[in-house]
C-alpha cells in the first residue's frame, strides 16, 4: 500500500486484463485501496493467501492466468446496440473492453455517456469498415473482439 511507479502500473494493467476492473483510478501506478481490493479478490479466487500483497506467489499466478489467455472470458462483449443514454452491466463490459484496447472511456461506470461514445468513435475511426457514429453494434463488436483476441 502506498507504493507507486511503473511496476505497480504493470500489475494494475495485468489485473485489468484478467478481469479485475479498477474503475476509479485505473492503471495509475499508485497502489491504493482499489488495487489492494482487486489483488485480494484475485488471491481469493485462486486460493492464494489473501493479504493484498503482490509477492512471488501472487505474481506467478497472475502471469499464469495471463498466459492461459484469461483475457477472453474476462472481456465478454454484449450483443445488441448500445448508444448514449444506455446504462447497465453491458455498458460496463463495453467500457472494460475499450479500456483494454487503449481507448479509455474515462471510467467504468456503466453509463454510456459522452466519454464512452467518444471512445467508441475513436475505436471505430481505426477501421474503414466501421461507421464512425459512436454507437456500439454488431460490427463494432466484431472488430472489438478481434482486437481483444489479438492481445491474447
Amino acid at each position: 500500500m502506498g507504493d507507486e511507479g511503473p511496476f505497480v502500473e504493470e500489475i494494475q494493467q495485468d489485473l485489468i486484463r484478467t478481469g479485475y476492473s479498477l474503475p476509479l483510478f485505473g492503471a495509475d501506478g499508485i497502489y491504493g485501496e482499489e488495487t489492494e481490493n482487486a489483488i485480494m479478490r484475485f488471491q481469493r479466487r485462486y486460493d492464494l493467501k489473501v493479504d493484498g500483497l503482490v509477492g512471488p506467489v501472487t505474481l506467478d499466478k497472475l502471469n499464469e492466468v495471463l498466459n492461459e489467455g484469461g483475457t477472453l472470458d474476462s472481456f465478454p462483449l454484449p450483443s445488441g446496440i448500445f448508444q448514449q443514454g444506455d446504462e447497465g452491466e453491458e455498458v460496463k463490459q463495453i467500457q472494460r473492453a475499450l479500456q483494454q484496447v487503449n481507448f479509455n472511456p474515462q471510467g467504468i461506470d456503466g453509463i454510456y455517456g459522452p466519454n464512452t461514445e467518444d471512445a467508441v468513435r475513436r475505436f471505430q475511426s481505426m477501421y474503414a469498415a466501421l461507421v464512425n457514429d459512436g454507437i456500439y453494434g454488431p460490427e463494432t463488436r466484431r472488430f472489438l473482439r478481434m482486437e481483444l483476441d489479438d492481445r491474447n
